[in-house]
């Protein structure tokens, strides 16, 4: 069994991901305690390498007491479940960002030479505007004849609302395109009413042929 926590509104609430089912239960009924020992580990498995992707939602194995005897199955079928939930929550994820105007996601030129642009991240039901700073350098690339970056100095993020806490722990940019795009994958934790949730998401900033940033 596994309990997911959503963080919806002010409201916390725990799901049953396999709940009561039979599929499995003709191989699992006679499991001995060490054979359930090594299904609840490959479980925690599977479980911790979803949580590593940072996706938004918090995923934990149930103690293995709390376990009933319909809830152990074979490890392919949890984790087939498993991605079943994740798939799920990925496709409301894309179709709940993909309805959001593309005229919503602001650039603005600082007056210190940063560029911020802005970007939503989604946690079950709950869409939260970040807005990416960096501050970048364009320089002239005689190959291309025209304007490309040259130089990322940092990357900050903040929350545009004051609903919850985000704390960037990392990021990764990545120069593509030939020098035309900057790539990065940002990290961090979104917190609210006591629910922290890990996220990753990549954003792109792009260098025009007179090195206008957007």
């Amino acid at each position: 069994m596994v309990k997911i926590l959503k963080c919806i509104a002010t409201l916390v609430i725990s799901v049953s991901l396999l709940g009561t089912t039979s599929v499995g239960s003709a191989t699992t009924n006679s499991l001995t305690e060490q054979e359930k020992q090594q299904y609840y580990k490959q479980y925690v498995e599977i479980v911790e390498e979803v949580m590593q992707k940072k996706i938004g939602i918090h995923i934990e194995v149930l103690p293995m007491e709390q376990f009933q005897p319909e809830d152990w199955v074979e490890p392919k079928e949890y984790e087939a479940r498993i991605q079943n939930m994740v798939d799920r929550y990925l496709t409301v994820e894309r179709e709940t960002l993909n309805a959001l105007s593309s005229t919503t996601n602001k650039v603005v030129r600082n007056l210190n030479g940063e560029t911020t642009k802005t970007t939503y991240i989604y946690i079950p039901d709950i869409i939260r505007e970040i807005e990416v700073t960096g501050k970048f350098e364009t320089q002239y690339n005689a190959y291309h004849d025209r304007q490309v970056f040259g130089k990322l100095e940092n990357i900050s993020t903040q929350a545009a609302s004051s609903v919850g806490t985000w704390e960037q722990t990392s990021y990764e940019a990545s120069l593509i395109d030939g020098g035309r795009t900057y790539s990065i994958r940002i990290e961090g934790i979104y917190s609210l009413n006591g629910l922290s949730n890990e996220k990753a998401f990549t954003i792109e900033f792009h260098c025009n042929e007179v090195g206008k940033i957007y």
